[in-house]
Formats: structure tokens, sequence, C-alpha cells
């Protein structure tokens, strides 16, 4: 238990680092020029290679499990973020952070994301990092009994989601970071960008309990600001296509998008 405590503070940190710092060792190696030293430098190289299988056996690895909701570029992005910061973490505290056995995507397909969590349960992973909202409620759900520490990324509103109690006290095997939207700072540059905007549209995954408040939200400025706007939602890639083709077409059929100060797409 002391172990994936510790596990889940130090990916916290990780995962928190707003800059991702990489450091690399190099080893020069030399043979003398002449058949003399042949042998003893083979040798030598014998004993580098055995110094280093032990050191390799007897340093702590720790399994890793990251799952990405789906192959998505920001998403990709915190995924490789957070690879980079694991090695960089192993190499400053003398770990090894097995990442690469654990890696899945789930194609945001919540069958394929419940087999994830299976697998990776039957594997006994020290710890995992589900990366978005759907990836990291399956997650929960699969830890609930063994107590397996949850440490998620890419969460917009984990308190309305129900994976923590606050975010002062998250409770339970979970915590993780928050991408929390400034929803107003957003229309505002709307405003800033085409002051006569009056019709916006709200494009979201309905799937995800993390885009109601924040969507909500985008309701009020606009019941505030006497700006009229648009729902479309959608569940898989191809609804999410779907909405903004049917926003885009809405939009030029009355004559209105981004550019002509009538309406913008949120």
């Amino acid at each position: 238990m002391m172990k994936r405590k510790m596990m889940a503070a130090v990916l916290t940190m990780a995962m928190a680092a707003t800059m991702i710092g990489g450091c690399g060792n190099s080893t020069d190696t030399s043979n003398a020029g002449n058949s003399t030293n042949t042998t003893e430098s083979s040798a030598d190289a014998a004993d580098t290679a055995t110094d280093t299988a032990q050191n390799t056996a007897d340093k702590t690895v720790y399994k890793v499990g990251i799952v990405q909701y789906v192959d998505d570029a920001s998403l990709n992005q915190i995924e490789k973020a957070i690879e980079a910061e694991l090695d960089a973490k192993g190499a400053e505290l003398g770990v090894t952070f097995d990442y690469a056995d654990y890696t899945y995507n789930g194609q945001a397909d919540s069958s394929t994301l419940n087999q994830i969590a299976a697998d990776l349960v039957a594997e006994g992973v020290d710890v995992i990092i589900p990366i978005a909202t759907p990836a990291a409620m399956i997650m929960q759900n699969a830890t609930e009994d063994n107590q397996i520490p949850v440490v998620f990324s890419a969460v917009s509103d984990p308190v309305g989601a129900g994976l923590v109690a606050s975010a002062d006290a998250p409770g339970a095997n979970i915590t993780g970071t928050s991408d929390a939207i400034d929803v107003a700072q957003i229309m505002d540059f709307i405003l800033a960008a085409d002051p006569d905007a009056a019709k916006i549209g709200l494009l979201y995954d309905k799937s995800q309990d993390s885009s109601a408040s924040a969507i909500q939200a985008a309701k009020d400025y606009c019941d505030e600001h006497g700006i009229s706007y648009v729902e479309k939602t959608g569940t898989t890639t191809g609804e999410i296509q779907a909405a903004a083709d049917s926003l885009v077409a809405d939009f030029y059929t009355t004559g209105q998008h981004c550019y002509d100060s009538r309406t913008c797409d949120f």
C-alpha cells in the first residue's frame, strides 16, 4: 500500500509539471588500438555488461498503465509528455517506470476500455493513468475493489464527473490533474474578435459528463449577453463530425458564419 501511495504522489507531481525536461547520459568507450589489448578490452566489456545487468536487476520496477481515450492530437501530446516525465522521474529516483508494456488506446469505445481495465488489473499494475474523462471513469470503476491508484489527466470537471469528492480532498484511490475550461474567457475572445456576434454554435460530446458544466456556463453567458445559440452533440467520432458539418451547413444556409459578424462556432 505504501508503494502505491508513493507511486500516486510521484505521478501526480510528474503530471502537474508545466515543463517537461529531459536529460541524457552518454558513455564513451574506447579500445587500445593493438591486438595485445583485445582480450583485456573484451573482458572489461564483459564485466561492464555484467555490472549493467546487475544494476538493472537491482533497480525497482513499477508497472504503469497508460490508457488513452481516443487517438487525438492534443491527448497524444499529453501521453507523450507523461511518458517523458516518467522517464525523467525514473532517472532522478533511480527506478524504472515500465509503461511501454501497459499503454493502450480505447478508441472511444466503452467495451474496449472496460477490457483494457480488466487486463491492467489482471497484470497487477502499480498505477493507472487514464487520459480524458471517459477513460478515467472506467478505470475508477475497475479499481474500486483492488484500490490500484488512478492518476488521471485531461479531465475538465473531476468533481462533476463524480471522480473525486473535491479538488482539495479527492478521496478513495484516485487523484489527478484537471484541464478545466475558462468558458467566460473563451466567450470574451469571441466577442473581442466579433463584437456583433449574435449566434453561437455549441458542439460537444454528450457522453462526457465533464462537458455539462462547460456547456451550461456557455449558455448562461449567451443568455446574459443576449446571444442566441445552437446546440449540436455527438458521442462517436462520426457523430461529432456530422454535428460539426450540420452547424457549418446551417451557418452558410442562413448566410451567417464565423467571419461575417453573425455566427461563431464554439
